[in-house]
Formats: structure tokens, sequence, C-alpha cells
């Protein structure tokens, strides 16, 4: 019986789709995340300070900003509960992040700040939003990494069960995906990608929920080895080397 190829192909291409393809997102146990935490205690030294930054940020190694280029800053209204009035949000719903997920800065005033909540997680940082000086917290939080990470945590915190959305881009920036944090309370989430894959290279957060905004708070980041497609051609050699020998056994 003759040896055929077609097997082994498929088997090749199977190997090497398979590793290039990225699984979802999953969530995890924040706790199970090791590595540095971006805490923000730099940016408000002592309890209940109020800090305003305007121009982009570095804490932690990673770079803060409002939004990435080639997304378009728009405003939502959503109504505050129990009362007619309407809070306005930042809105980052139109556009995609262009590729290499270079930071922009919101306008003076309306960017980012923090606040120490005087107790021992301190500082957080949040998006400045459109209601600036009338009520902070209502604005978008971009962060860009200084590598892809696999997996991140953080601490949202006065949350109280509004619509939140964590978008996590790709370098080229594409999506990896948008987790809803809608409905969760003050408390530390995790999300890590299926097999490792180490395509996440910034994140941006917008926030619906009304009171006082969203902040975030001790972030940790998690790089983890990443089978890249190129590893999977390196096994190109050996099981052609393999499907000749076959073929000689069988002349």
């Amino acid at each position: 019986m003759k040896f055929r190829l077609r097997p082994l192909a498929a088997l090749l291409l199977g190997l090497i789709a398979g590793t290039a393809q990225a699984g979802a997102t999953d969530e995890v146990a924040y706790a199970s995340l090791g590595g540095a935490t971006v805490s923000f205690t730099e940016l408000a030294a002592n309890a209940f300070d109020s800090v305003l930054i305007d121009g982009l940020l570095s804490s932690g190694g990673v770079q803060f900003g409002e939004r990435f280029a080639g997304q378009e800053l728009a405003v939502a209204k959503a109504p505050r509960p129990g009362e007619v009035a309407q809070d306005w949000f930042d809105d980052l719903s139109f556009g995609s992040p262009t590729a290499g997920l270079a930071l922009l800065a919101g306008a003076a005033g309306a960017n980012l700040g923090a606040y120490h909540y005087g107790d021992a997680d301190g500082a957080a940082l949040f998006g400045m939003g459109p209601l600036a000086g009338a009520a902070d917290g209502f604005g978008a939080i971009s962060a860009r990494f200084a590598s892809p990470v696999s997996a991140l945590g953080l601490q949202l915190r006065d949350a109280d069960g509004g619509a939140v959305t964590l978008s996590l881009f790709r370098a080229d920036g594409s999506l990896v995906e948008a987790v809803d944090l809608g409905g969760r309370s003050d408390g530390r989430y995790a999300f890590a990608r299926t097999g490792g894959a180490a395509d996440i290279a910034g994140f941006t957060l917008t926030n619906r929920d009304s009171y006082y905004g969203v902040s975030i708070d001790n972030l940790v980041l998690v790089a983890a080895p990443v089978p890249e497609p190129a590893s999977a051609l390196l096994l190109v050699p050996g099981l052609l080397a393999v499907a000749a020998m076959a073929r000689r056994r069988n002349r």
C-alpha cells in the first residue's frame, strides 16, 4: 500500500490553523493572577484627595488616556436612577482603534482623574467625562500595555449596578472581546484568554453608571507564553522527513 500525503497535509493544516486561532476570553478568579499591581497610589497621596489629570498618564508601566486613535468620542445619556434627570457619559462605540493603539487624551478638564478613597486600597483612576466639574467618573478610560498580555484583572469602585463595558483590543486595533460588566457591584474581576494567548494589548472601559460613575484600581497584567504559528511550522520538516521515509518503504 502506498503512503498518501493527504492525511498528513490535513494534519499539518489543522495543527497550524488551530495554533493560529485564539480562543475565547474567560472570567477567572482575581486572586489567581500573579504579577505587579498598578495601584495609582502616587496620584493621590492623602485620604479623600481628588486630582485632575490632563494629558496621557503613565503609571506602573501602563499608559492611560481617554481613547485610542480611530475611536470617535461621542456622548450618550442615561436616566438617573429614580429621577427624571439624565446623566451624560463618554461613548466610544463609533469607530475602531487603528493599528498601534495610539492613545489620545481627552479635552482639558475632561480627561482623567484620581480619587483617594481613604481606605487600604487608597487611590483609584476614573474618566472625567462630559459632566466634568458637576460629576466625575462618567468618562472613558483607555490603557495601552508595554507588551501584550494573556490575562488582566482590575478592581471596580463606585459601581452601583449600572452598565459597564470592558473592551479588550489587540495591537492591530482588532477587538478581542467586549466584556459586559453591567450589573456588577464593587469588586475585583479578572479575565484570561483561553489557551494563554497573549494578544491583549490594551483596553477601553466605558460606563453609564450613575451616582459616582466608575473608578478602577489594582490593575494586574499577566503575560504568558503563547504558541505562535511559527512554532507549528517548526514541526513541518520533521513530518516531511517521516513522510519521505514512509514513501521509500512502500516503493
